[in-house]
């Protein structure tokens, strides 16, 4: 599943469809910060136990456009009652993010941090119960940097990466996630 988001002729809905399936992965390990109640449930053979996550602590996942886009929805699509909250540079959904949740700040990529450390400071303000940053990729020393900084944000990457890239056209996430790898204006 990760191979197919390495992959150079994987673009469009195919790469949207792998940064989802991503997500989806990733969010056990999302689960595990969120506090659970024991609820009882009908199973085909009777009454049986299970759990689920506490009413009210449902998390927040603040997708960063336009790369975070699909991990985020497959992360969000697997926590049933969290909410998403798309977050471009221009426009600030942030300051309507309530105080006291779990909110899930996801990107595809991490290189060097200085777009998260922004989002990061805001979504700290808002009192938030606790910060999870989730990442396709990240550059290793930038998120090990990041985690000294930042000691009550936790980092999750689907792959630590020790070569830092910034992408052009072709080579850029968000543009072949998005199909406009070869527009002026991404070159």
């Amino acid at each position: 599943m990760l191979d197919a988001t390495r992959r150079a002729g994987v673009q469009g809905p195919q790469l949207a469809q792998a940064h989802r399936d991503v997500g989806r992965a990733l969010a056990s390990t999302i689960a595990g910060y969120l506090p659970l109640d024991e609820v009882e449930i009908e199973h085909v053979t009777g009454r049986s136990t299970g759990v689920r996550v506490r009413a009210g602590s449902e998390p927040i996942v603040v997708a960063l456009l336009r790369a975070g886009l699909f991990v985020a929805e497959g992360i969000w699509e697997r926590l049933p009652g969290s909410a998403l909250v798309l977050h471009n540079h221009g426009g600030n959904h942030i300051d309507a993010i309530p105080a006291g949740r779990l909110v899930v700040v996801v990107d595809a990529v991490i290189n060097t941090g200085r777009s998260l450390r922004a989002i990061l400071d805001q979504v700290g303000a808002r009192g938030a119960e606790r910060v999870v940053v989730v990442a396709l990729v990240g550059y290793r020393p930038a998120v090990e940097a990041l985690a000294m900084e930042m000691p009550g944000v936790d980092f999750v990457a689907a792959r630590l990466s020790d070569h830092s890239y910034v992408g052009r056209g072709g080579t850029d996430t968000g543009a072949r996630l998005l199909g406009t790898a070869e527009w002026r204006s991404e070159r």
